[in-house]
């Protein structure tokens, strides 16, 4: 693989201290796993390289691995979620909480100011939240593998709405392109986010796809 290449890929994610899988893309492994959730879908995801897609460790894992083979590598905390940053530790009233009809309780994830924390303890009138990442800190062992190095034009640009638009129905939207213009009449889209997702599948179009002159997006209701 290189930067700039479309790629569909499966992948299972352990933290590397307790072996435990905290996230994979394949429905059967995530139930021999006994982690199997109903409410997720387990499907191969899709990819730029070297477009932070995927966390860094594993997008630079996909420079060095070939459609059809399957790597197993590990993730430093710098390539992954990070490091821990004790500057995220903060301490609240309990009553702040209560106020509002929230009882925090150890292991709660509660969301702040529109950032989300773990509530790490409840003592003497105090909650203490931390608003790292869970995996921050954490050295992962990934097991990856390139199903598919995709190269259809019209495959690629689904890539880039189901990567920006996650759950978006492909098959209801209206794509042409002729004489290198793109025009997409998307529908499904929620409001408050239309300008910003335009701004970036056209980002995007234009880094990966040059063969695309010119894009126009019309969001329909």
């Amino acid at each position: 693989m290189k930067n700039g290449d479309f790629v569909e890929i499966h992948y299972v994610g352990k933290i590397k201290e307790s072996g435990k899988i905290f996230d994979v893309t394949d429905e059967t492994i995530a139930k021999k796993a006994n982690i199997y959730n109903e409410e997720t879908t387990y499907e191969p995801i899709q990819a730029i390289v070297g477009a932070g897609h995927v966390i860094k460790g594993l997008d630079e894992s996909l420079l060095d691995i070939e459609v059809g083979e399957t790597k197993a590598f590990e993730v430093t905390p710098d390539k992954g979620f990070g490091k821990r940053d004790s500057s995220l530790l903060q301490t609240m009233h309990l009553n702040d909480f209560k106020k509002h009809g929230v009882f925090p309780r150890a292991g709660l994830k509660i969301e702040v100011n529109g950032h989300w924390a773990t509530v790490r303890s409840v003592s003497s009138g105090r909650v203490k939240l931390d608003f790292n990442h869970p995996l921050a800190g954490k050295t992962l062992l990934y097991e990856l593998t390139v199903l598919n190095k995709i190269d259809d034009l019209n495959e690629k640009i689904g890539s880039i709405l189901k990567i920006r638009a996650p759950g978006i129905d492909l098959t209801s939207q209206k794509i042409t392109f002729e004489d290198e213009q793109l025009t997409m009449e998307l529908s499904g889209i929620n409001p408050p986010y239309k300008d910003s997702l335009e701004k970036v599948i056209k980002s995007d179009i234009s880094n990966y796809i040059p063969e695309i002159k010119n894009t126009s997006i019309r969001f329909i209701d």
